[in-house]
Order: C-alpha cells, then sequence, then structure tokens
C-alpha cells in the first residue's frame, strides 16, 4: 500500500477515533446495530441534539423523547418497516425501562430525568424492491427502467442494495421524469403508483404508470438585445431535430447571460419564449418556434474589494489571489472565478460574496470568509503484505503567518521499515498558479536481503493546467545508503550523495482513483543527477506507465496496468548507478506472485540485486459478486534486466486469484499469485492482504 493509500487510512480512523473519542458522552449510548451503525446513529444525535464532547449528559424527559423520536425516523429513512426503540434508564442505581414503537408517541412524564442512558435498537424487518412493473415508457428500454429501482454491476444483489422507502421510491419516480423530460417529453406525468409491502417478509412490489406525452423540438430561433436603449434583432441557426428541453432552455439563458456579464452588465436578464408552430403536431411530436431576449441593463464598474471575518489572514494574500481592479467594467463570472480561487487556498470552509450597494454605477465586492480547520492531527494506520502493520501521524497546520502556507510533520512506523518529514508549501505563488514546497526526509527499510536509507532536502514547484494535466518540478540533495551483506558478487555504489533535477508529467481520467471502474491515467517522470549539481554520481532515471479500467459486461471489470523504467549513465554504472536507486519489482502492487522486491534479479546465493531497465504489465479481471465483494482473476508479467536490455534479461509471470471488499478508504484485497515460471531461488507464489487499488 502506497502513500496514498496511507492518506485516505487516516480519514477513516480519525472518524473512528471521533466516533468513540470525542464524541463519546460516557453516559449516552446507542446499540443494537453493530459497532460502526451505533456510533454513527450517536453521532448524529449527538450533532442534532448540540450536546458536549465528553461532558456526561443531562438527561431530562425533552432530550430523552427527541432521541428516540429522531432514532426512529432515521431507521424508517433507512428502510426498517417497524423499528423498535428502547430506552434503559439508570437513575441511582436503579433501572427502568421505556418503549417507542412507530407511529411515535410520548411515553415519558414532563419531568423525568436520569443519570445514564442506553438505547436498545430493534430494527425489525427491511423493506425493499421484489417486483417493479413499469408501463407507459417507450422512450426507454425495459432493464434501464428497472435499474432506476434495482441497482446493477453485480451478480447477486443484497437486500440492502434494494432497500424500499417511501422517500427513495418518490425519488426514483423523479429520476425517470428527468430522465423523459431530457428526450424531450416536457409533458411526461404519472398517472398510477402502488406499493404494496409484504409485513412478514419485507418485499415489496410497485407498479408505476406513466403517460410519456409528445416530445418537444426547437423550430427556428431568434436573438433579440435591448442595449443602451437601442434593439437588435437577429436569427439564429439551429441543427434540425435540436430537442426542446429544459437544460437546453437553461444553456441558452446562461450562453447570453454570460454574455452580459463579460463586457460589464450585472444586471442582465433573458427571457425566452415559445411559440408553438401551427401545423407542426404530430406522430407524437410538437414543434416551438422560440425567441430569446437579453435586456442587458445599465453597465456597472468595479468599486472596492473588502473582506470581512477570518483577521488572521493577511488581506495582500487574498487580493494576489483574485485579479480584479478598481474601477474595470464589473463582471460578474470574473468575481465568482475570484472567489473559487480563495476557496482553492484550503484554508476557507466557505467564502460567500455580495455587492454593496446591489444596484448602480459603482459597486463593492464584499467576500466573507468563513475559516476552516487550520490545525488537524491525523493517525495512520495500514497493513501490507511484506511490512505488515503501519502505524504513524500527520500533523498539518493551514495558514500559519497568516499566508495561507502550510506545513505537514509526518511519521509512519511499520515492522520493516521508518519514516518522518516535514514538508512546506506555499500555494499560488505572487498570485500565479503555481505552488513551492520543500521537504526534509528520512527514510530507513529492511529489505528481503539488504538494507537501505536516505535522508535529505528538495524543493520543487507544482503546477495543474487547466485541462487537468499535473506538472511539478523538483531538485533533491540526498545521502542514500545500503547495506549488503554481499557487496562482492555484484559491484554497486552503496554510499552515494544524490543530487538531482527531477520532472513530473500526470493525467488522471479515472472515475474514482481509490477504487476505478472505468478511465484511464497516464504518468512519466525524469530524475537527472550529476556532480555539478552538487551530487557525487551521474546518472538519469526514466519511468513512466499508465492504467485502464472499462466494464466488459455489467458486472465484469477489466484493469490494465502498464509502466516501465530505466536508468542510464554514461560514466561507470557500478560507480554512478547508486544500488537504492535501482528498480526492486515485486509485492502486493506490481508481481503478485513474489513479496516486495523479490522479483528482482538476483545473484548466485538468491541475493536482491535490482534492475535497470524493466517493463511490467498487469490484467485484472474482476467480477462483482456483491455490491461490495468481488472476485479477482490477477494476471501479472514483468521483463527486466540487471544491466540494461542490451543484456541478459529475465521474463517472469505470476496468475492468481483475489477477494476485495469495498471500503472508503480503498478496496481490501487479499491475493494469492502463483509463479508460472520460477526461478530455483524462487518460491512457487505468495499470499497479499493489503489496502488500495494495485494501479
Amino acid at each position: 500500500m502506497n502513500y496514498r493509500h496511507y492518506r485516505k487510512f487516516s480519514c477513516a480512523v480519525c472518524l473512528l477515533l471521533l466516533a468513540g473519542g470525542l464524541l463519546a458522552q460516557p453516559n449516552f449510548k446507542v446499540q443494537g446495530l453493530g459497532l460502526l451503525q451505533d456510533r454513527s446513529l450517536k453521532n448524529r444525535l449527538v450533532f442534532l441534539q448540540s450536546l458536549e464532547g465528553e461532558q456526561p449528559v443531562e438527561l431530562d424527559a425533552v432530550l430523552l423523547e427527541d432521541s428516540a423520536f429522531l432514532l426512529l425516523e432515521q431507521l424508517k429513512r433507512d428502510g426498517y418497516l417497524q423499528p423498535t426503540v428502547e430506552a434503559i434508564l439508570t437513575t441511582s442505581g436503579a433501572t427502568r425501562r421505556v418503549l417507542w414503537t412507530s407511529p411515535y408517541s410520548i411515553q415519558m412524564a414532563a419531568d423525568a430525568t436520569a443519570e445514564e442512558v442506553i438505547f436498545k435498537i430493534k430494527p425489525g424487518l427491511l423493506a425493499y424492491y421484489n417486483e417493479v412493473s413499469i408501463q407507459g415508457v417507450s422512450a426507454i428500454d425495459v432493464d434501464s427502467l428497472q435499474r432506476y429501482f434495482v441497482p446493477g454491476g453485480v451478480l447477486f444483489q443484497t437486500r440492502r442494495a434494494k432497500v424500499f422507502t417511501s422517500e427513495n421510491f418518490e425519488r426514483r419516480i423523479g429520476r425517470i421524469l428527468q430522465s423523459l423530460e431530457a428526450l424531450g417529453y416536457r409533458e411526461a406525468r404519472v398517472v398510477e403508483r402502488e406499493a404494496a409491502r409484504d409485513a412478514s417478509t419485507g418485499a415489496v412490489n410497485v407498479q408505476v404508470k406513466f403517460e410519456q406525452g409528445p416530445q418537444y423540438y426547437v423550430g427556428s430561433l431568434t436573438h433579440l438585445i435591448r442595449k443602451d436603449g437601442q434593439e437588435m434583432e437577429q436569427p439564429i441557426t439551429v441543427a434540425a431535430d435540436t430537442l426542446l428541453t429544459r437544460t437546453w432552455e437553461q444553456d441558452q439563458r446562461s450562453t447570453y447571460r454570460n454574455e452580459a456579464f463579460e463586457a460589464g452588465y450585472p444586471d442582465a436578464v433573458v427571457v425566452l419564449q415559445r411559440t408553438p408552430v401551427a401545423g407542426a403536431e404530430g406522430a407524437g411530436a410538437k414543434t416551438f418556434d422560440l425567441q430569446v431576449i437579453v435586456d442587458w441593463g445599465e453597465s456597472a464598474v468595479l468599486g472596492e474589494v473588502r473582506f470581512q471575518g477570518d483577521e488572521a489572514t493577511r488581506r495582500t494574500t487574498l487580493r494576489r489571489r483574485l485579479g480584479l481592479a478598481k474601477g474595470e467594467p464589473l463582471n460578474r463570472l470574473e468575481v465568482d472565478r475570484a472567489r473559487r480561487r480563495l476557496m482553492g487556498l484550503g484554508i476557507f470552509q466557505q467564502v460567500a460574496v455580495d455587492f454593496e450597494p446591489e444596484s448602480g454605477a459603482a459597486r463593492d465586492v464584499v467576500y466573507s470568509l468563513e475559516p476552516g480547520l487550520r490545525q488537524e492531527l491525523k493517525l495512520l494506520g495500514g497493513w501490507g503484505s511484506y511490512e505488515q502493520a503501519r502505524v504513524g501521524f500527520n500533523w498539518e497546520h493551514r495558514n500559519p503567518f497568516g499566508r495561507a502556507h502550510r506545513y505537514e510533520v509526518d511519521a509512519k512506523q511499520s515492522l520493516k521499515s521508518t519514516r518522518g518529514g516535514v514538508r512546506y508549501s506555499i500555494p499560488y505563488v505572487f498570485g500565479s498558479d503555481v505552488s513551492l514546497y520543500s521537504k526534509v526526509e528520512y527514510n530507513r527499510r529492511e529489505e528481503i536481503t539488504f538494507d537501505r536509507s536516505n535522508r535529505g532536502v528538495s524543493f520543487g514547484a507544482a503546477y495543474t493546467t487547466v485541462a487537468g494535466v499535473r506538472l511539478s518540478a523538483e531538485y533533491g540533495f540526498y545521502r542514500e545508503q545500503a547495506d549488503r551483506e554481499d557487496g562482492l558478487s555484484f559491484k554497486s555504489e552503496e554510499t552515494a550523495t544524490v543530487a538531482s533535477l527531477g520532472l513530473r508529467v500526470s493525467y488522471d481520467q479515472r472515475d474514482n482513483f481509490l477504487a476505478p471502474s472505468s478511465g484511464w491515467n497516464v504518468y512519466g517522470e525524469l530524475k537527472v543527477a550529476n556532480t555539478w549539481l552538487g551530487g557525487s554520481v551521474d546518472f538519469q532515471k526514466w519511468e513512466s506507465g499508465g492504467s485502464y479500467h472499462f466494464p466488459l459486461t455489467e458486472s465484469t471489470l477489466v484493469h490494465l496496468g502498464l509502466r516501465g523504467g530505466a536508468i542510464f549513465t554514461t560514466e561507470d554504472a557500478d560507480q554512478n548507478i547508486p544500488f537504492n536507486e535501482r528498480f526492486f519489482l515485486g509485492g502486493e502492487n506490481s508481481l503478485r506472485g513474489y513479496r516486495e522486491g523479490e522479483a528482482s534479479p538476483l545473484d548466485a546465493d538468491g541475493d536482491q540485486l535490482g534492475a535497470e531497465t524493466y517493463a511490467l504489465f498487469n490484467l485484472e479481471l474482476e467480477q462483482r459478486v456483491y455490491p461490495k465483494f468481488s472476485v479477482v482473476l490477477l494476471f501479472d508479467s514483468v521483463l527486466h534486466a540487471r544491466d540494461g536490455f542490451g543484456a541478459e534479461t529475465q521474463l517472469l509471470h505470476s496468475l492468481g486469484l483475489g477477494l476485495r471488499y469495498q471500503t472508503a478508504i480503498g478496496p481490501v484485497r487479499v491475493e494469492y499469485g502463483h509463479n508460472l515460471n520460477p526461478r530455483e531461488q524462487d518460491t512457487d507464489g505468495t499470499l497479499h492482504l493489503s489496502i488500495g487499488s494495485p494501479f
């Protein structure tokens, strides 16, 4: 599991600590649904009732009755038909019980109190969609209509995945109407609906009948502009068979209103008028001629820019992010873009914008700032098949000195490694979109046949383009050391000062980087180390790769990964390529028939030597069995060479099976990789337990 998985795991750990610690009122408990759900319900009550963190709660009748009502309502929203909530109240060592059922009714006297309460929950039967019948819709195929009520994408659906409530029944009907409207059926409506529930099983059979109505089309389109006391009308060309949907109308309004906003007319109003085309009705369709009337109103200029709230943040820092100048045309769109740039600093929970006065030829812009969390401690945790348990912490301070900077201190410890570091970041330097950072790091790790360590500093800059391409450049100065038991069979620079320049570019189009099911990503990085940069070695290191994910069937996914790398030097390799910089393949995220680093080239004694060049291919076929549970067939293959592709190469393959359980921090993976062509020193295979997507 790599660093990004640590960070996501830290979020879950913090939530659990929050559930069990900061919100742990000692005399107020919820039981009956399991540890996580009990804590979730309790936290919800604590929030809604505005209870103090670790202080005992004053338990009066109002608090107890309100809590019981909220619990019943939440259970009904979760799909339980007949939930009950029983309170076990303790006063001076004596206990008594109070029971609430649905529908809720008051059960306690107005002056009742208690010293301690345990809410025992019995949820009852879970209501779920059993059979769904939809009539009157021809524009959407039957299977797609079913998916509005019963989700697909797995071999077997649990009742929890098909939960029925009155609210989600109405939402699903509403989504069908929205889909019909997007297809031009503006008059679509529901004429009948029925939900028959079986009180003994929780099964719900629903029947919904729609009246689809005619399909709306655009005939002609005319644009009428009223500006500075003048009117100008012009026809607009519209593609044939253009559907007249609410989204299309909204796009027209936005386009012409934004044109006026950009020109400095902040009060522009757009009205769209429809006129039915006589004689164009028939065959289930209606056609309309449209006129877009744009009243630009009066122009205005930007007055002062002011800030309210969060006095700890320097105003000069904020103004550099705005890009607004007094006296220029008042562009509402640019004012909002500036607001988003302020949010991009990462130090505000919310930024609101107002104009003072609301009308007039000159208007001030006022940004109201609501500070976000400025200091945060995260406890980190994880598991990997080689390092096993990993624990640590991350301390982050946002906005020190009031300049929107941030620094982080982190430390991690496992059974095989120790890591620690400090990072200082300066976002959006001089009002640009470039961020600067510096790092001080220390790493020590026990590999299978050697120990490695490095310590040093680095300075870098990062930039993300409008298209989403991430670019970064970095200078690093590190002391690297490898402690090998036998350095005679293969000579390499084991102790080196590496001073380097690094460049990295990446682009991510995956739908979910924690557990992708579609999309792709690519990256490439180049590291150039040289003595004229201050180091003791000269080499160039390149690595690039990517992944591609797509559904093969509704419940079957294909994951493809490809990456490769090489180290070059124009000098003597054994004196200029540090041993730590070599590639060590194998492990839960590369060749899964091997432990971490075990698939690298070996010497005669079976010790790791690492590769100068490699190409790795990963293929996974994932079958979703239940919404959160999958079975995976995996194949990994690596081609590598100890001294480059011009020398002797090795090709290793692993074939295996895995089980995955999806969580909020990524999939928990149990995988076994079997080596198809093991070397003499290799094992037949390896069992891995890890968290996070492998590529």
